[in-house]
């Protein structure tokens, strides 16, 4: 991180920052200058700010995009402004309540929620928002079937207990009729209910098995040690045309926007920020080169990880250009992250409850 700043130089970082985010336009030292008045009694002459610019720009938080034009915030600008210099944002009570309408009108719909949240995100910021389905943290085995395909090619389909289908096919040893293939079913199905990939993984290496079992088996750890949480189909985005609407992309070369579009549409992204997203606490923020998406590096990602701990869980945010009020975006995922922790932690207690996902049981090794 950028080391401290005098508060002279924070003052006109967070003026310039706070200017250029309105404006859109490189901020004029005079226009600096005016605005210090309400940070120092005396006043701040055109001179000093000048010079204080300088500094500024040589520490690269900030940069000159014309010989005559005013400043610009760097990402690293942005991010001494985030980190250090931005205001704590909150909602309105107003728009708390009408947020928890919403919400109280779909009730305990799920694939409601995801489609509402995505959709108060984009209209609260006009950015495209993303959202992924809620997945467990660790993937368990609730129920698998293994459907003749031909006599020796069979298809597993293996349900986890957070509702997510997942299936590959198997080239069998031997050939097997589909009551064989139903019988063995049946054996392992009730020896691995609940099972994760690290308990299947344990009994490969450790029992004897006949071969039939063990290619079931090994497909079996295979799916349950996938991850899916980024997958396309457990990934939602909404708003990219408001995103496309922004000052940014009014005269933006086309081929930069249909990176933009396709990174969204296909979800090539998310996966690159996963690791981040994943293993931090509350809201983040990853501001322009900061993404190693290429179609990302003038935009900005505000993300944060929504879920029951160590039961379920996905991400949800914002993608704006790099000029975006941080703070209200902040305080819009921060809510939003909020309220489904709370919708999910309920309606978890009740599936648990109903046996939703299954009935409750451990993996047992007789």
């Amino acid at each position: 991180m950028q080391p401290r700043l005098s508060p002279r130089k924070e003052a006109i970082l967070r003026a310039l920052v706070d200017e250029y985010i309105r404006t859109g336009e490189p901020v004029p030292s005079k226009v600096l200058a005016d605005q210090l008045l309400s940070v120092y009694a005396s006043g701040v002459s055109p001179a000093t700010v000048r010079n204080e610019l300088a500094a500024l720009e040589a520490a690269g938080l900030i940069l000159q995009p014309h010989v005559s034009a005013g400043r610009a915030p760097t990402d690293l600008g942005y991010r001494y402004f985030v980190e250090r210099l931005m205001g704590e944002s909150r909602l309105s009570l107003d728009e708390q309540r009408l947020i928890r309408h919403q919400f109280y009108q779909v009730q305990h719909q799920l694939d409601e929620w995801i489609r509402l949240t995505a959709a108060i995100l984009a209209q609260a910021l006009q950015s495209a928002a993303i959202i992924t389905q809620p997945r467990a943290d660790e993937a368990r085995l609730r129920h698998f079937e293994l459907l003749s395909l031909t006599d020796t090619v069979a298809l597993l389909v293996l349900a986890l207990e957070d509702g997510t289908v997942r299936q590959e096919r198997l080239l069998l040893d031997l050939p097997m009729s589909q009551e064989e293939l139903s019988r063995l079913t049946a054996r392992l199905n009730e020896r691995f209910r609940r099972a994760t990939a690290n308990d299947v993984v344990e009994w490969l290496e450790s029992a004897r098995l006949a071969p039939d079992e063990r290619v079931a088996l090994e497909s079996l750890a295979r799916l349950l040690a996938r991850p899916d949480i980024f997958s396309p189909d457990s990934f939602h985005a909404e708003g990219i045309t408001k995103l496309l609407q922004r000052r940014e992309f009014s005269q933006a070369d086309p081929e930069r926007v249909r990176r933009v579009v396709e990174a969204l549409e296909e979800n090539s992204f998310l996966p690159r920020i996963a690791r981040q997203a994943l293993e931090s606490d509350g809201v983040q923020v990853i501001i322009g080169a900061e993404n190693e998406s290429d179609a990302f590096k003038d935009m900005s990602v505000i993300v944060a990880r929504y879920g029951v701990p160590g039961q379920l869980g996905g991400l949800l945010g914002v993608v704006s250009p790099t000029r975006m009020q941080y703070s209200r975006a902040i305080a819009v995922v921060r809510y939003m992250t909020e309220m489904l922790n709370d919708l999910l932690a309920d309606a978890y207690d009740a599936y648990d409850t109903a046996e939703t996902y299954g009935t409750p049981g451990t993996f047992r090794r007789e």
